[in-house]
């Protein structure tokens, strides 16, 4: 299971940091096309624009929730194992 998880971790991170370059991409093309005076293909772009945004959002949404759980799961098998760490003092406090 954890596998899978940070697979689809890293998948939805490279997602959400490529998205935002394809969005500026198209809308920038949409522009283009519109100074060209081709109307059609630049209300077209402007719509693949859109629909590449919202995945985009839904990958960072992705990307939280299951870096969450990811690391969950992480701190859940560290909980279970002996802690090997030695306490020190802290500085400037007397016990």
């Amino acid at each position: 299971m954890r596998s899978t998880l940070v697979r689809l971790l890293t998948g939805a991170v490279i997602a959400a940091l490529l998205m935002p370059i394809a969005v500026a991409v198209v809308i920038g093309l949409a522009a283009l096309l519109s100074a060209l005076g081709d109307a059609a293909a630049a209300a077209v772009c402007r719509r693949v624009a859109l629909v590449v945004g919202v995945l985009w959002l839904v990958m960072v949404i992705v990307t939280a929730i299951t870096g969450g759980i990811v690391a969950i799961e992480a701190s859940g098998r560290e909980d279970g194992r002996e802690s090997k760490s030695v306490d020190l003092p802290l500085e400037g406090r007397h016990s």
